[in-house]
Formats: C-alpha cells, sequence, structure tokens
C-alpha cells in the first residue's frame, strides 16, 4: 500500500515559510481550523472494547450513535479521517492543540475509529455496529451512499499510514472493503435522472470509492474494471441532454459514448430534494475533485490522464450558467429556494476550491478565501470548536463540514493555483451584473452594484420567494431565505400557489410577473430599489425574514419615522406604524404611504434564528446599503396612485434616478400614459407591465 502513496507524501510535506499564497494561507487556516475542531471531535469519542482479532475499537458518536446507517457510520468515517489528517499534518507543524487533548490521545482516536469503521463492514465482520448490524455494500447488496463513507475511511488509512503505519492485516481490511464497494458499482448500469431527484451527487460519490480502489489497490484483478467504471460514473455527474450526441473526445472517446443519461437540465441546473437545490448543484463539483485527490496518490501528476478529461465534464458551464450566478459577496452561494439543511453552511468551499485549483478561475479563488472566512466567523460563535450551533442534524453535519475543510486543504496541496492571483468582488460584480433566467427553475437574478436580487418559482416545492442581498460583508446576512407554504421573501404567504411568472430582462434590470388572481409584480432595477406590488388581498405581502443569531446579531435596531428607533432581539413581537423602516443603517422597506409594520415571531430556522418583518401595504420598496437618513428621503419622494386600472408606484434610487413602476394586474389592455411632469425628471426609468402603454 506504502508504494502507491510515495507521490502524496511528497506532495503532503508540511508547510514552509515557501508555501505559494495564496495556497499556504488557505491551508494554514484550515488546518488551524481542524484542530480547534478536535476539541468537539473528542467529546464524541467513545471506547467499545476489541474486535474479533483483540483490537481495540472506538468510533465518533452521532445522534445514531455507532449504527449502521448514514449518521452512524458517516459521522465516524468523516471524524476518524479528520483525527488521522490533524494528528499528522498539526503534529508535523507543531500546530498547539486545544486544552485537554494530546497528539497521542488523537492517534488513539483515530487508529481506534478507523478499526471500527474497517471491522463493522459487511467485507471483514470483525465486529457489528450498534445496531448489531454490519453496513457497506458488495457485489450482493447495496447500501445508499456508503461507497462516500466508505472514501472517508481510506483517507483516514492514507494518513496513519504516514503517521505511525498501518499493519498488514489493518491494510488487508481496508483493502477488503474497497474492493466489495467498487465491486458493487459493476453490477449495475450508471443511474441517471434529473427531474426532482438527480443521481449527479450519487454517481459523484460511485466515482469517489471506484477511484480509492483504483490508488489504493492498483494490482488487484478486477482494477481495470474499477477503472474503466470509474470513468463511467465520473462522466455521468454533471450531464445534460445534448451530450447524447456531442462528438467531442473526452478520454479518448466521443463524449456520447460515455453518456448513459442526463442528470442536469439542459440549463445545467440540477434539482434533489424536489427543487433547484444550490448546495446539492456544488457538492457534485466537490466529489468529483475528490476522486482527482484520490487517484492522483497511484499516478505521476505530470502525465496526461483520462480522470481529469472525464471528472472535469462541465465544470465551466456549470460554473459560468449556476454557480457564478448565485454566488454572493461574503462567498454564500443565494438559496432562491431556500433551504432545507443548515442555513450558512459555506458547504461551497472545496466547490469553489477545486474550481480555483483544477480549474485555475480567479473569480473562484477569490469567493474561496471569502467563504472560508465566513466559515471561520461561524466557527468562533462556538466555544467547542464546532462549526456552527444548533445543527439540524448534529454531530453528522459537524463532520461533514470538516470533511470539506479538510478536503480544501488538499486541493491546495496537490493542484496548488502557481501565481494564480485572485480577482476583486468590484470586477466580479461588473462582469455578472447582467440579469439572467434559469428558465429550467424558472429563475431571475441579476447582481447590482448595491444587491444581488433573484426571484424563483418553484413548482416542486409548489413555492415563489424573493430574495435580496446586499453586496457589503455587514449587511449580507439580515435578510435570509424563507419559505413558508405557498409563499416567502416578498411574495409573502398564499392559500394557493402564485400563479407562474413570466420574466422580461433588460441589461442589468429584470421584471418577473403574473397577472389575474394573486397578482404580483416584482422590478429589480438596475441600481438599488428592488419595487414589489401585490395583490390587495395577499397575505403578509413584502415579509422578509431577518436573521436574529449569535452569527450575524442577536439584536436589531428598527429606525422609523420622526427619529424613533427601537432595539430588539425579536423575543418579543412589535407592532409599529410608519411609512418606511431601516434595518441597522443597512436595509430598508420603503412604503408608499404610512402603514403598519410586523416584526417578530423568531424561531430557529435552519439552525439560524429568525424573525419575520412583514409591512402591511400591497406595495412595498427595497433598499440595500442605506441609513435610516437616506431611507427617510427615499420614503419622501415615493408615491403610489391607481389609474384606470393600473397600479403605479413612483421611487427614486439614493443617486437620484428616479423610477416608475405601472401593473395592471388584470385582463384588461387599458393603455397607460405616464404624467407630462415624470418626463421631464433626469435618469427616469419607467416599466409598462401588463397592458398598452
Amino acid at each position: 500500500m506504502r508504494k502507491a502513496f510515495i507521490l502524496l507524501i511528497v506532495a503532503l510535506c508540511p508547510l514552509t515559510v515557501a508555501a505559494s499564497e495564496p495556497d499556504g494561507r488557505i491551508q494554514r487556516e484550515c488546518l488551524w481550523s481542524l484542530a480547534r475542531f478536535m476539541q468537539y471531535a473528542k467529546g464524541l469519542y467513545t471506547d467499545v472494547g476489541v474486535n474479533a482479532r483483540g483490537d481495540s475499537i472506538g468510533y465518533f458518536k452521532a445522534k445514531d450513535a455507532g449504527r449502521s446507517n448514514e449518521d452512524g457510520v458517516r459521522t465516524n468515517a468523516d471524524l476518524s479521517m479528520v483525527a488521522a489528517f490533524v494528528y499528522e499534518m498539526g503534529r508535523v507543524d507543531n500546530i498547539p492543540l486545544p486544552d485537554g487533548l494530546t497528539y497521542p490521545q488523537l492517534r488513539r482516536m483515530a487508529i481506534r475509529s478507523f478499526r471500527y469503521a474497517c471491522g463493522t463492514h459487511r467485507a471483514n465482520r470483525l465486529a457489528v455496529c450498534t445496531d448489531k448490524k454490519h453496513w457497506g455494500s458488495d457485489s450482493e447488496h447495496h447500501q445508499w451512499e456508503s461507497s462516500l463513507w466508505a472514501l472517508s475511511v481510506a483517507v483516514a488509512a492514507e494518513f496513519i499510514d504516514r503517521g505511525w503505519g498501518l499493519t498488514t492485516y489493518d491494510t488487508q481490511q481496508l483493502e477488503r472493503l474497497l474492493a466489495a464497494e467498487a465491486d458493487f458499482q459493476l453490477t449495475r448500469p450508471v443511474p441517471t435522472g434529473f427531474q426532482g431527484d438527480t443521481k449527479a451527487e450519487e454517481n459523484g460519490w460511485e466515482s469517489n470509492v471506484l477511484a480509492a480502489a483504483c490508488a489504493f489497490f492498483p494490482d488487484h484483478p478486477n482494477a481495470k474494471q474499477w477503472h474503466e467504471a470509474l470513468l463511467h460514473y465520473g462522466f455521468n455527474c454533471y450531464t445534460v441532454a445534448a451530450d447524447a450526441n456531442d462528438t467531442t473526445v473526452v478520454a479518448g472517446r466521443p463524449a456520447k459514448e460515455w453518456y448513459a443519461g442526463a442528470n442536469l437540465y439542459d440549463d445545467f441546473t440540477l434539482q434533489n430534494h424536489n427543487y433547484f437545490h444550490t448546495s446539492y448543484q456544488n457538492v457534485v463539483l466537490q466529489e468529483m475533485a475528490e476522486s482527482l485527490i484520490a487517484y492522483r496518490l497511484a499516478e505521476n501528476p505530470k502525465k496526461p490522464r483520462a480522470e481529469r478529461e472525464v471528472l472535469t465534464w462541465h465544470w465551466p458551464n456549470v460554473w459560468q450558467h449556476v454557480l457564478a450566478q448565485l454566488s454572493l459577496c461574503d462567498g454564500e452561494m443565494a438559496m432562491p429556494n431556500g433551504n432545507d439543511w443548515s442555513m450558512f453552511l459555506f458547504d461551497q468551499l472545496p466547490a469553489y476550491a477545486a474550481m480555483a485549483t483544477i480549474g485555475r478561475n480567479a473569480d473562484a479563488l477569490m469567493l474561496e478565501e471569502r467563504c472560508l472566512q465566513s466559515l471561520l466567523a461561524r466557527q468562533k460563535t462556538t466555544t467547542d470548536g464546532s462549526y456552527m450551533l444548533h445543527p439540524d442534524i448534529g454531530p453528522r453535519r459537524m463532520g461533514v463540514t470538516a470533511h470539506r475543510v479538510l478536503m480544501t486543504y488538499l486541493l491546495h496541496e496537490m493542484f496548488p493555483t502557481n501565481g494564480l492571483r485572485p480577482t476583486t468582488w468590484e470586477s466580479f460584480q461588473r462582469r455578472h451584473a447582467q440579469a439572467r433566467v434559469m428558465p429550467c427553475q424558472n429563475l431571475v437574478r441579476s447582481l447590482s452594484k448595491d444587491r444581488f436580487a433573484c426571484f424563483s418559482w418553484s413548482e416542486g416545492l409548489k413555492n415563489a420567494t424573493g430574495l435580496i442581498v446586499p453586496n457589503t460583508l455587514a449587511a449580507s446576512k439580515v435578510f435570509i431565505p424563507y419559505k413558508n407554504g405557498h409563499g416567502g421573501n416578498i411574495t409573502g404567504q398564499s392559500d394557493k400557489m402564485l400563479p407562474k411568472p413570466t420574466f422580461i430582462t433588460d441589461s442589468t434590470e429584470w421584471v418577473a410577473y403574473a397577472k389575474g388572481k394573486h397578482a404580483y409584480c416584482i422590478w429589480a432595477t438596475p441600481g438599488n430599489a428592488v419595487i414589489a406590488i401585490h395583490d390587495a388581498k395577499a397575505k403578509d405581502a413584502g415579509q422578509m425574514a431577518v436573521s436574529m443569531d449569535p452569527l450575524t446579531s442577536e439584536k436589531r435596531t428598527l429606525y422609523m419615522h420622526n427619529n424613533h428607533h427601537v432595539e430588539t432581539d425579536g423575543r418579543k413581537d412589535l407592532s409599529f406604524s410608519s411609512q418606511w423602516v431601516n434595518i441597522d443603517k443597512a436595509v430598508s422597506i420603503v412604503l408608499p404611504e404610512k402603514s403598519h409594520f410586523h416584526f417578530g415571531q423568531r424561531k430557529l430556522i435552519n439552525s439560524i434564528w429568525t424573525s419575520v418583518l412583514t409591512p402591511k401595504s400591497d406595495v412595498s420598496i427595497y433598499f440595500s446599503n442605506v441609513d435610516e437618513t437616506i431611507t427617510a428621503s427615499l420614503a419622501e419622494a415615493t408615491q403610489q396612485w391607481n389609474e384606470k386600472g393600473w397600479k403605479v408606484v413612483f421611487t427614486m434610487d439614493p443617486d437620484g434616478t428616479c423610477y416608475l413602476l405601472a401593473f395592471n394586474p388584470g385582463s384588461s389592455e387599458k393603455s397607460f400614459k405616464v404624467p407630462r411632469k415624470l418626463k421631464k425628471l433626469r435618469n427616469f426609468k419607467v416599466k409598462i407591465v401588463g397592458g398598452k402603454k
């Protein structure tokens, strides 16, 4: 086994002053973060006796402590890998561990949890999990996701072997485990599917175990078959229907010969959990990168490889058309439909890292550094080194996050950026300002100088929602994704699904509108303002979710007219009358006339304490990066009127640009004329929607 790792041992030498930047800087921060995380991991570890050979074993506890399911096995495998990595890399670099933890303790936890993972696999059967079962797949049995867990076991073995050496029997156990998992992949066709439940991420993790088996045991009798399967699974991650006829030569064959079926929509978007899910869109890229990490252990890095051509298929398209379009100033990736995981996971970190290192993308490098700083800021909210308060799935979420930090380190070690320098956010914003529609997901977005704005209509979720994110780090997490029933941010809540929108884009601005019952019209102007007109009967129209969390701020100051303001933690509901409200001198909602606002309903949603701000008005206008003084001036300039079935709103930006939105919510095609006095204004922009001018 050691022969297969010679190149990695050279590549993963200790960090030195000569380490290139930003590679060295990112690696140092990742390693320090993982060392701090081990305080939390230590609290999860427990010894459980010996296996059938008499080897001491133990495991890292999840909610389902030591069981044979995802919660039990994945958590233990990830934390075993991280413990082995921190032992080897931290010890060599003399990284201090948290109080109460020593490197010998770390070594003991790593080897015993590794032997628990190997011994309880059905290929070895040296012990049983706490539910009296074995885990894993083989040629006659399939356990969903087990190959993903197997990769972590394999990487744990690599660092254990480097740190103090695996025994011959340890190596035999690992070989049986990886061979069983890889052999299963030879028994079935490559899965495909894209509507609601993509197979992209599953094929990604199946490629992981095939790559690990090839890398660690290249002389195994089935290694050639594993390699062929790796290429097929790897190609069929980011696949679209057009690949069926693509003659581009990939790894010596036309792309169409590798193609098994589509796992992405035609616009390169992805659905999982029955909706467009940003986390799954990026995690596939991470998995393919991990296969390259694993496979690189066994061959000369300078030798051209079929694996790289296959595993990076459509990376540029997914990046250009989807991931870059949704990347935000703090390194987060926008979630237009909300999330069913913990919020602000920053789980796209290794996807950015892969694009920056393997893809040599300077934008990705800039976003990766911002994402890493955000992740580290979240870790600082805890006292035990864990990565977040109130994780949705407990220790398993912590293990997955640590796994991603570790892989980010390895990507910069094995695929250094070699002189690549990150772009600036300002440059990125200018190049991605154009309003774009993702037609397969009924989604529109734009990125102005002031803010990101998007609107999404999700048939799978039966939900319509808008999202506004200011382009400053201080304000980027004030408004957060929110879904509730058939509505969410901006649209409020409806008893039925809102009608499907029509999208209009014009350079850097967009309009999303629908007429008839539950009519609405949202205009993301080319500047700062986002103007929304709702059905007068819409419940809680214009509402926005506001974070009230240690990561962001546990108290918010609400400013309103007449120099009034109030500081609140959202625990008690607050009602007030005003034409406008400003939060923390950062974001504002302006109404055409004085009305009621409601703030409160503080709840723990997706691991973030969240309150809801609701204006009682059928027109709401949103501004980013403005204080209360500017907001008051904007409110003074705002007005609304009705004319022959039209709803008309007039407002302006802080820079003086004026906007008029006229919306006919019914089926009438009555004409509308802009008042003559408004036509004389400078920098005047008009949108006429739903009828004749």
